[in-house]
């Protein structure tokens, strides 16, 4: 039996409108609708609350619905989210440089100089890529403050080591 019809017998045989059941779980209520007209299925995390919500196995709920098993051992892949990426993909990267940079033998000064111009643009880029709409809907007038610190600062310190670098140079 497919999940969406499964959720709905249960959720009616439980008297609880979708409003409800997406109340308990946390969700929109249009998410329910989503899943009671097969128009997308639910995460793992929801499987597992809706199981236990109507007390009911996982494997009872989601019997007979190979599209929505697929899903879920899909599901079970470790996905960073886009600021995990960030800081796990820059260690990983920044140690992969530093070695190739050690093994090359290029002088400091060099490397140094074209870090602090690769970084610079980076931090421009995601600068310039974010959703602001967002952030700055999350941001406090403090975190504003301490933000333009904290900007002042990067660029102030690119800035005078590209300088310091560019003047050693000539």
């Amino acid at each position: 039996m497919k999940i969406g019809l499964q959720l709905q017998q249960q959720r009616i045989r439980h008297n609880m409108s979708q409003n409800d059941l997406a109340e308990k779980l946390h969700i929109s209520r249009q998410s329910i609708s989503k899943w009671e007209n097969g128009g997308s299925l639910p995460s793992f995390n929801n499987v597992v609350a809706i199981s236990d919500l109507f007390d009911i196995s996982l494997d009872e709920l989601i019997r007979g619905d190979e599209e929505l098993m697929d899903k879920l051992k899909n599901d079970g892949k470790i996905r960073l989210n886009y600021v995990e990426t960030i800081i796990f993909g820059g260690i990983g990267l920044g140690i992969v440089l530093l070695i190739l940079l050690s093994l090359f033998k290029m002088p400091s000064d060099i490397v140094k100089a074209w870090i602090l111009v690769i970084a610079f643009a980076g931090k421009l880029g995601v600068l310039m890529n974010l959703e602001w709409r967002y952030v700055n809907r999350s941001l406090t007038k403090k975190a504003v403050f301490w933000g333009v610190i904290v900007m002042a600062m990067t660029v102030t310190d690119s800035l005078l080591s590209m300088w310091i670098g560019f003047t050693a140079g000539l």
